[in-house]
Parts: C-alpha cells; structure tokens; sequence
C-alpha cells in the first residue's frame, strides 16, 4: 500500500495551515490575513519551479504577438489553385441551417441544440457582381464547392461533406447573389435526427 513521503506531508501541512501571530489573538485578525493571503492551488504543493526556457518565452510572445489560432502553414485552403488564377474571388457568406418541427419548439423533444451539430443544411450566398447566370459554372462534390465565371473563382471546401444529388442553387438578379443550400451528410446523422 502506497502512502505519502515525509515531504509530501510536510507541504500538504504548509499550505493547509495559517501562520499565525502571537500578537493577534482575535479571531477577526485571524480572519482578515487568511482573506488577504493569495489564493492557493493544488499546483503550489511542492518546490517552485521558475525555470522558463527561451524557446516557451518566446512561444509566449509569439501567441500575445498573434490572435490567430492557427498557423497560416498549418491550414489547407486550397489556394493553391486560386493563386495561380488571375480571377477574382468573390465575397461569400456561410449560414448553417435547422430542420426545426413543433415538436422542437413547443416540447423540446429532439433535444436540438443552436450548434452547427444539430444543423442539417448549409447555405452558401455567393455576391458576383455584374455577372449573368448564364456565364457562371457550378461544380458541388461531396468536400469542396467550385464556382467560375469570366471575372471570378472560388473553389471552397466545405467545413462537412454535403450530399451533390439533394442540393440546389438559386440566382437572384437584383442582388446579383448565388445561393447554393446544401444538405449536410455527416457520420452521425442517423443517430442526432
């Protein structure tokens, strides 16, 4: 059977303990300095470890230097196709959608939550200014969408795979907007819907 070291206990004994003053004798004394000391851890049982490596330094200005969470290197985007196209891409905007029921809204009882897990459909609005539906080509694969027009190119992965045969696009020529709505199909469906 395992038990603690001399040391262990000793520790454990500092930091349980208040160190108290033959002076104060009051128990709002005793009160007031165990409010005032700084909280304590589990993590300041044992000897201070204020070693600090040059590298974890300056990883450590590196990320208060940078908000992004990824590396650019890090991420796949496939630019690299649209680096070497000289057209334009254009702005988009990705909304995720809810097949929602009375049966959520009234008695909660698919237990559908606001995240992306729960959502069944992903809508893609597409700006192409000055662009006529009859020039824009659209490609959809079950993980990357591919749209391509005389002035502009995207080719964007899609954040889950998407089913090509139960899509659907719509242009709007007054905004001059494309929108793809794509079901989502992913490894958990059967079991979340």
């Amino acid at each position: 059977m395992e038990g603690f070291t001399y040391q262990q206990i000793k520790d454990l004994q500092q930091l349980i303990t208040c160190p108290k003053d033959s002076d104060s004798d009051s128990d709002s004394e005793d009160l007031k300095q165990r409010l005032s000391r700084q909280k304590i851890s589990p993590g300041d049982i044992g000897k201070p470890s204020t070693t600090i490596t040059n590298a974890t330094a300056d990883e450590a200005q590196q990320n208060t230097k940078d908000s992004n969470i990824w590396h650019p290197l890090e991420v796949n985007v496939g630019k690299n196709i649209q680096d070497k196209d000289p057209r334009i891409v254009p702005k988009y905007e990705m909304k995720f959608k809810q097949t929602v029921g009375t049966e959520d809204i009234f008695l909660g009882m698919n237990l559908k939550t606001p995240a992306t897990a729960s959502c069944k459909w992903l809508t893609i609005l597409v700006t192409l200014p000055s662009e006529k539906m009859e020039k824009i080509e659209l490609s959809v694969e079950y993980d990357v969408i591919d749209i391509r027009s005389p002035k502009y190119r995207l080719q964007l992965p899609t954040p889950f795979s998407v089913d090509p045969n139960s899509s659907s696009a719509k242009w709007n020529p007054d905004s001059e907007c494309l929108e793809l709505t794509l079901k989502l199909c992913r490894e958990l469906d059967n079991i979340n819907f």
